[in-house]
C-alpha cells in the first residue's frame, strides 16, 4: 500500500483507539486499526475499522440530533400524504422521501427545516 498523501511505501499497521465528538458528546473506539504513514503521518482505515468509525459517527449524530428519519415518517403522516406526494411538494424525486425515512439518505437541512415549520403549522402545506 502506499500513502495517498505522499506517495511514501513506509506504513505500518497500527491499533489507536479513536475518540469522536459531536456537540458535546463523546464516543470512543478502541483497537481500531489503521495504517499510518511514517514519513507524513496520514492515516489510513482498516476496513473493518472503517466500517465501525461511520456507523459510530451516525450513530452519534443521531443521539445528538435525535432520529430525522422517524420524524419526517411522523410528519409526512400526520399530512395524510404519500412520500410521492410529499416529494411532488418539495420539488425532489418520488423517492427522495422513502430514502429518508429509511435513513439510507440524509435530508437536505432547508427540508428538514420546512417539514418542521409544516408539522407547528399544517395550514402552510397549501403554500408550498
Amino acid at each position: 500500500m502506499i500513502c495517498p498523501n505522499c506517495g511514501s511505501q513506509n506504513l505500518l499497521l497500527q491499533t489507536v483507539d479513536e475518540t469522536l465528538t459531536y456537540a458535546g458528546q463523546s464516543l470512543t473506539l478502541h483497537g481500531m486499526e489503521l495504517m499510518q504513514c511514517q514519513d507524513c503521518e496520514e492515516g489510513v482505515w482498516a476496513e473493518a475499522s472503517y466500517r465501525r468509525y461511520t456507523e459510530a459517527q451516525t450513530a452519534l449524530l443521531r443521539s445528538v440530533k435525535g432520529n430525522v428519519s422517524e420524524e419526517i415518517r411522523r410528519i409526512r403522516k400526520k399530512l395524510k400524504l404519500t412520500q410521492t406526494e410529499l416529494a411532488a411538494k418539495f420539488g425532489v424525486g418520488k423517492v427522495a422521501f422513502s430514502r429518508y425515512e429509511r435513513g439510507e439518505t440524509n435530508p437536505p437541512a432547508p427540508v428538514v427545516k420546512l417539514l418542521r415549520l409544516v408539522d407547528k403549522h399544517p395550514e402552510l402545506l397549501a403554500e408550498i
